[in-house]
């Protein structure tokens, strides 16, 4: 995807203000093989060398929150799969999930949307990392 920076800017608008970290890529389960940057889609994996193109095997992370009625989720699931299509959801940490940014949308975004970086922010214990 090309770097377009109004355009990375409008798609990472919802998290103006998140609190962020550097860390190295870690798969949240052993179905979950890889991540996408929020901002131009660049994958994010373990394994780089598994992957065709630029892959990130560290970047910045964040946690957004999720609230998912019991039970909505399975039948998501269950009703992509009745259509023969494959759906894994995405792993859930005490209410959270990881997104990832790559350096570059990082940096294009970062004062315009308030990034915050803080590595030692509770929400990290909160979400068990």
């Amino acid at each position: 995807m090309r770097h377009n920076p109004s355009s990375i800017t409008k798609r990472l608008s919802p998290y103006r203000g998140f609190v962020f970290r550097w860390q190295r890529y870690k798969a949240a389960s052993p179905q979950w093989s890889r991540d996408h940057c929020a901002g131009c889609s660049t994958r994010f994996a373990e394994h780089p060398e598994e992957w065709l193109g630029v892959v990130h095997t560290e970047g910045w992370v964040t946690l957004w929150p999720v609230k998912i009625a019991p039970g909505q989720e399975q039948q998501v699931v269950s009703e992509w799969r009745a259509a023969g299509k494959v759906l894994v959801p995405s792993p859930k940490l005490n209410g959270f999930q990881l997104d990832w940014i790559c350096p570059k949308c990082f940096e294009t975004c970062r004062a315009e949307l308030e990034f915050t970086v803080d590595p030692d922010h509770p929400r990290w214990q909160q979400a068990g990392l």
